[in-house]
């Protein structure tokens, strides 16, 4: 059985209305809009046909990286905010066709999910160093890669990312809350993602667990055909 947003579901691990944000491939995407699958209708838009992403054979939207922004692409949602303290889990499925820094998910001032130019990924709650928090996963162009970030603990805010189920270690902590409203781009105007956004999604509070980050790994993995390594 399914939940309504597409990821599988037991007697015991029913995500339901728990999947804050999930754009999914093969529900709902095209190049104006990407229709959110999870409980709060938040879908993605482009307006101006320039800066539409492309649909692609096989599920998900291609983005454009260029240096002229009146065509590169990019899609904006309605801000949401994951408190201070509060546990979550960011997943992504992406194909990048470049290792150049751009940003996944922004808050429309700075990226909060990114790739550097060193080709590693990176989560970061402010424009401070102390705030960044970067894997050692080296990032391959044309290369399809589940890739997680995972608050938890509450007022600790220990954070970890993994990479096809492979967590990155040592753990660092990070507490502060942060908004996300951007898709492909920091603020519209600037840092531009390159490839092919398949799934991602935003699950917080008490559910965002490892046994849920397990799941949504298995089902991820099974579902694009990645070999799971940890």
């Amino acid at each position: 059985m399914r939940s309504h947003a597409g990821l599988p579901q037991g007697s015991t691990c029913n995500l339901g209305s728990t999947l804050q944000m999930y754009y999914q491939y093969n529900q709902g995407e095209s190049g104006s809009s990407w229709r959110d699958q999870g409980a709060n209708g938040n879908h993605a838009a482009q307006e101006t046909a320039d800066n539409r992403p492309t649909v692609v054979s096989g599920g998900g939207l291609d983005f454009e990286d260029t240096n002229d922004a009146e065509s590169a692409s990019m899609m904006d949602f309605t801000s949401f905010n994951v408190g201070a303290n509060t546990d979550f889990l960011m997943f992504i499925v992406w194909t990048p066709e470049t290792t150049a820094s751009s940003a996944y998910l922004s808050d429309g001032t700075s990226e909060v999910f990114q790739q550097t130019s060193g080709s590693i990924a990176l989560f970061k709650t402010s424009t401070t160093s102390s705030m960044n928090h970067s894997s050692t996963f080296t990032i391959s162009t044309d290369v399809k890669s589940v890739f997680m970030i995972h608050r938890t603990n509450g007022s600790t805010g220990t954070i970890k990312l993994y990479k096809n189920g492979l967590v990155h270690d040592p753990s660092t902590t990070n507490t502060a809350a942060f908004d996300l409203q951007n898709l492909g781009s920091k603020n519209d105007a600037s840092n531009w993602f390159d490839g092919i956004i398949h799934d991602v999604g935003v699950i917080d509070g008490a559910r965002a667990t490892d046994k849920v980050r397990d799941m949504i790994t298995d089902y991820l993995c099974a579902k694009h055909g990645i070999n799971r390594l940890g």
